[in-house]
């Protein structure tokens, strides 16, 4: 059997574009299937808990085979119209998308742990989706079914109003832990920050993907959020057997995470342990066996090791009592690839996770403790993001050493290790992503290479992520500002029925203000998209200041980006050989030509201003996004010419 994908999402080509089913519409995860020939073998584990769980298994639907003989207690299917299907079926046995029970293997998984009793929610078709308007009634329904745990092993795309949201919050509010695949568009890192929903929120526990050798899953998606939270959770064997083939994906760790979270909780009450979803989602992640060859935005916490949870809820634990349990994630800070500068900022979301409701009292140690802006005490009930600001020093010590202590009287100590190496920047630069849509533009996602190239040489980079602060006091802070995928099209689901698009116009008062920016010598890359990704209509009026123009003529045909090699004599692209576009032509009648299609089609120009400002627009964004800054697009000079254009907007190639 050939290998294949079960997935909606675009193909490898068309990534940079960001390209989305629409919303109502979630996932089923990636499911690889080889032609290796295993035997699927359920053997209840001993020595669990006497107490049974029962476990939400919203998927597929579950075909009651040997192995599931008496596990299955309820069940529900919610394909029908009013939950936006075309047609109604009322069985609860496995659909199969692509001919596999995938429902069934999930259920197997669970299976594994004996106290677990299985409730089945059927909200996949054959064709392998679901709608999340099915999908967040499941949710509701398995919670009124009683369930400890719900398992889910589908997903897609983080949307505006997702329904899933207040979903996962409402069954955590109630008692229950929600464990979802990471989700499988990892492309081996290529792909950047690419936790799905609903796994990405808060309080769901996100699993990623093992091979049978501990080898993290080149498909298994990473983290961190655009948000700035760490995710994946934990780490789990992603792979399961069916007849003559294994599957892979994270479709098959996270109900791994969902039975043991179930043995967690027959572990509690059988020892009169109290628990709440907190308690064992700390367990959980704090139990996991260490990956330290590996991020956590690649692993989280480590592999799952259900005897060290065992263990902590046994050490940490008098009887009639919460787990006096606490735990910082991440564990330390920056990530490997972020660069920090003199008189740079840095921010993160940690997330603090306990047992229960508490007040944290928080301690700094080290080199530079004055550097921190964090609360010196923090209130939690089970989990919070805390914002994390760091103010570098303008000079001093290259290294700066610290320790984060959050103590607990209940339940605790955790801490979170904060170590920067600081150099001087030659330039201060912006990604400005406000008015993108997309939570893959960010230093996290798309354009993490990009990040990682700029710094690398030496160039500061900060996000504008917030709109209304783009005032000319903030933009003249930096050197450059490049703009990243404005007005890109997605779509806000907050009335989950009807998905409709939108995107993020300039206001009137950042339009002055950058106007005014290029004016006194600022400098901008733009970089956008064609009509079929973009709101041209929104980045024409933006861009009125500039005499460029996006038109609707989109080249090349197709999703494979083109090489440009027709490049007009300019410092930018002096001696290169081409770069990678898909995406609009521009009209550039008050502006100067850098590079075209063919004669006709201009894709790039550039504008100076009597001030000094200087500006680079271009209809693409592929030339700057993770694969090509990799080569996966094929040959070409990609990261030099954005190298370029950043240091000539900067004022710093002559």
């Amino acid at each position: 059997m050939s290998d294949y994908y079960w997935q909606t999402t675009t193909p490898q080509e068309e990534k940079s574009s960001g390209t989305k089913i629409i919303a109502v519409i979630v996932i089923l995860m990636i499911t690889i299937s080889s032609g290796l020939i295993f035997i699927l073998q359920v053997v209840p584990l001993g020595g669990g808990p006497s107490t049974e769980v029962r476990v939400a298994v919203l998927d597929s639907g579950i075909d009651i085979d040997l192995a599931l003989q008496g596990r299955v207690v309820e069940e529900k299917s919610f394909i029908e119209p009013q939950y936006g299907y075309d047609e109604t079926d009322i069985t609860t046995t496995d659909s199969r998308p692509e001919n596999v029970p995938h429902g069934t293997l999930v259920a197997t998984l669970v299976a594994e742990t004996p106290n677990a009793q299985i409730v089945n929610g059927k909200v996949m078709g054959e064709d392998g989706t679901a709608t999340s308007i099915a999908l967040a009634a499941a949710i509701y329904w398995a919670v009124e079914q009683e369930c400890g745990v719900i398992s889910l092993s589908l997903g897609s795309s983080p949307v505006l109003g997702d329904p899933m949201e207040e979903a996962i919050e409402w069954a955590f509010s109630r008692g229950v832990v929600v464990v979802s695949s990471a989700g499988n568009e990892g492309d081996s890192g290529l792909a950047g920050n690419s936790i799905s929903s609903p796994s990405v929120f808060e309080k769901c526990i996100a699993v990623a993907a093992l091979y049978e050798d501990d080898e993290p899953a080149e498909f298994s998606s990473t983290g961190p959020t655009f948000d700035r939270y760490m995710k994946p959770d934990i780490s789990a064997y992603g792979w399961v057997t069916y007849s003559s083939s294994r599957y892979y994906g994270t479709s098959f760790s996270a109900p791994r995470v969902a039975g043991a979270a179930a043995q967690l909780i027959g572990y509690s009450i059988d020892n009169n342990i109290t628990y709440t979803p907190g308690s064992i989602m700390t367990a959980l992640m704090k139990g996991a066996e260490p990956m330290t060859d590996y991020p956590s935005y690649v692993v989280g916490t480590g592999k799952l090791n259900v005897q060290n949870s065992l263990a902590l809820l046994d050490t940490t634990s008098q009887e009639g009592e919460l787990p006096a349990l606490s735990l910082a994630f991440p564990a330390s800070l920056p990530i490997d690839y972020e660069t920090l500068f003199y008189d740079d900022t840095y921010e993160f979301n940690v997330r603090l996770l306990t047992s229960g409701s508490t007040t944290f009292t928080v301690a700094i140690t080290g080199d530079s403790p004055g550097i921190f802006n964090i609360p010196s005490s923090i209130a939690v009930n089970q989990s919070r993001l805390i914002p994390l600001t760091v103010n570098m020093p303008s000079s001093g010590p290259s290294v700066l050493n610290n320790t984060i202590q959050f103590t607990s009287a209940e339940f605790g100590e955790t801490s979170l290790d904060v170590s920067f190496e600081l150099s001087s920047a030659i330039a201060r630069v912006a990604f400005d992503i406000s008015h993108s849509s997309w939570s893959i533009d960010t230093s996290y996602g798309q354009f993490r290479e990009f990040y990682k190239e700029l710094t690398a040489n030496d160039i500061s980079v900060t996000e504008i992520r917030n709109s209304t602060a783009t005032t000319l006091a903030v933009l003249q802070q930096f050197d450059s500002v490049v703009i990243l995928d404005p007005c890109v099209y997605d779509y806000n689901e907050t009335i989950p029925t009807v998905a409709t698009p939108y995107s993020l116009p300039f206001s009137g008062a950042e339009k002055t203000a950058y106007a005014a920016y290029y004016d006194a010598g600022g400098g901008i890359f733009l970089a956008t998209l064609g009509s079929s990704f973009t709101n041209i209509t929104q980045v024409n009026d933006f861009l009125s200041f500039t005499g460029f123009e996006l038109t609707a003529v989109e080249v090349p045909s197709g999703t494979d980006p083109a090489l440009i090699v027709d490049l007009e004599n300019h410092i930018i692209t002096s001696g290169l050989s081409g770069f990678h576009y898909l995406g609009a032509t521009l009209n550039i009648p008050l502006a100067n030509r850098l590079a075209s299609f063919h004669p006709a089609a201009t894709v790039m120009g550039y504008k100076e201003s009597v001030g000094g400002g200087k500006i680079v627009v271009t209809g693409t964004n592929f030339f700057i996004d993770n694969y090509a800054l990799l080569g996966e697009y094929g040959v070409g000079d990609n990261a030099l010419i954005a190298y370029r254009i950043v240091l000539w907007t900067a004022g710093l190639l002559f």
